[in-house]
């Protein structure tokens, strides 16, 4: 999988961990398992629990953190399969993710058709939310919740998801390793 270049600024060496990757086939039978590896990686970024540790099937998201990282990756990852790939199984779906002690980076690859971002019209100011479209929310559902969002047309296609935690989050973190 190839990666962009460089990391995020906030993001430094040190405080890197392993690159847990992860491939599926680019349909939408594959979201949930893509989804519940994102959502434990950005649990070991938040240090959030689920409800019930010894309970094997409570996957419910309920830190902010994750739950803003979890409903942005599903918005891309369904975009990958619906629109690059044309709801077909025409390809896999690589996905990298990176955490760290102040954040996560995840990087979605596919092999599917480009997308021109510059297209994407952006949201009316006007707040009027019958005005709002029936679908077409996806990426700004997603830069809302994220840091970073970009995004590299291939072949292969890739998109690189960024969401640093909140200050005050990891001073807490620091001074509970002191």
């Amino acid at each position: 999988m190839r990666t962009f270049a460089p990391q995020p600024t906030w993001l430094s060496s040190k405080e890197m961990t392993p690159t847990i990757t992860l491939t599926v086939p680019g349909t939408l039978r594959y979201r949930g398992i893509a989804v519940r590896v994102v959502a434990e990686a950005a649990r070991l970024v938040s240090g959030s629990v689920p409800r019930d540790p010894d309970e094997p099937v409570d996957h419910d998201v309920r830190d902010p953190f994750d739950t803003a990282v979890v409903s942005a990756f599903m918005e891309i990852f369904n975009n990958v399969v619906i629109h690059a790939y044309r709801r077909e199984d025409l390809g896999p779906i690589r996905i990298a993710i990176t955490p760290s002690e102040t954040g996560l980076v995840i990087e979605i690859e596919d092999q599917g058709c480009t997308f021109d971002l510059s297209a994407v019209a952006p949201l009316s100011t006007d707040h009027d939310l019958d005005a709002l479209p029936e679908g077409g929310m996806g990426l700004h559902i997603a830069r809302s919740m994220l840091d970073e969002v970009t995004y590299e047309p291939g072949p292969p296609n890739l998109w690189r998801l960024c969401k640093r935690l909140p200050a005050s989050q990891v001073a807490r973190e620091e001074v509970g390793r002191s």
